[in-house]
C-alpha cells in the first residue's frame, strides 16, 4: 500500500470529556480539516492546517503513548476524521486488534463511514442543527445512524437556546426510529471555556427526548471545564 499521509493536528493521551466514555483515558488522534463550519465551533483543528504525518510515525507515536499510559482506546477525532478513511484503515491495520477504536464525527459522511465501520468499535455521532451548520442534514444523519446501529453508538446534540424545538424533536425522532436504546447526550454550547445554557430550556429538551428515548443525559464538555486537552 502506498505511503499514506494525513494532516494531523495533534496526538496525545487525555481523559475523554464527552459522551458515553467521559472520564476514561484515551489516546486522541486529532485530524485537521472539517466539511462543516458550525457557528459555535472553537476547535482549532477544524480550521487550521495540521502537520502532515505518515502512517508509520503515527502508529509509532500511538504505540509509545499506549505503553507509557496503559491505554487501549484510540479516539479518531478532529476536525472530521472521516475525511481520512484510507489513512485510518491503515493505522488500524498496523496497530492491530488489541485496541478499541472510537470515531468522533459530525455524522454526515455516511459513505465514508461504510468504508470504515467494520473496523470501528465505538461511534460518537453528532446531530447538527441547521441554526449552527447552516443547512438541514436530517437525511444524512439518518443514513449515518442506520449504518452505525450495530456498533456501540451514542449521539450528541449541541443545544443552545437559539435552536428550534421542532428541530430538536426531529433529532430525537431520527434516533428513536433507529433504536430508542441509543444513548442521547444534550450538550450545551461552550465558547472560550464558558458553558452557555439555560437550565429551564435544558429541562424542556430533556423531557422531550425522554418521551421517546430510554437513555438521555445532560453533559457539558468536561475537558473544557477542567481545562485539559
Amino acid at each position: 500500500m502506498k505511503n499514506l499521509k494525513a494532516p494531523v493536528y495533534d496526538m496525545f493521551s487525555s481523559y475523554q470529556g464527552e459522551g458515553l466514555f467521559v472520564g476514561q483515558k484515551q489516546i486522541f488522534l486529532r485530524f485537521s480539516g472539517c466539511n462543516l463550519s458550525c457557528s459555535y465551533c472553537d476547535e482549532n483543528a477544524s480550521r487550521e492546517k495540521g502537520n502532515i504525518k505518515d502512517v508509520s510515525e503515527t502508529v509509532t507515536k500511538i504505540t509509545k503513548l499506549s505503553i507509557k499510559d496503559h491505554i487501549n482506546v484510540i479516539s479518531f477525532t478532529g476536525g472530521e476524521p472521516l475525511l481520512y478513511t484510507d489513512f485510518i484503515k491503515k493505522v488500524i491495520k498496523d496497530l492491530g486488534r488489541d485496541f478499541n477504536y472510537l470515531i468522533e464525527t459530525n455524522g454526515i459522511l455516511y459513505n465514508n463511514l461504510k468504508e470504515l465501520i467494520d473496523l470501528i468499535d465505538i461511534v460518537s455521532m453528532d446531530i447538527k442543527f441547521p441554526q449552527y451548520s447552516g443547512k438541514e442534514l436530517w437525511e444524512e444523519h439518518t443514513k449515518f445512524l442506520r449504518i452505525s446501529k450495530n456498533k456501540n453508538v451514542y449521539v450528541k446534540v449541541v443545544a443552545g437556546s437559539e435552536i428550534k424545538i421542532s428541530d430538536f424533536k426531529k433529532a430525537v425522532t431520527i434516533v428513536s426510529s433507529v433504536s430508542s436504546q441509543i444513548p442521547f447526550y444534550i450538550q450545551p454550547v461552550t465558547l472560550n471555556g464558558n458553558v452557555l445554557f439555560d437550565m429551564d430550556f435544558i429541562d424542556k429538551l430533556y423531557s422531550i427526548a425522554s418521551s421517546e428515548l430510554s437513555d438521555v443525559r445532560f453533559l457539558p464538555q468536561i475537558h473544557k471545564i477542567i481545562k485539559i486537552k
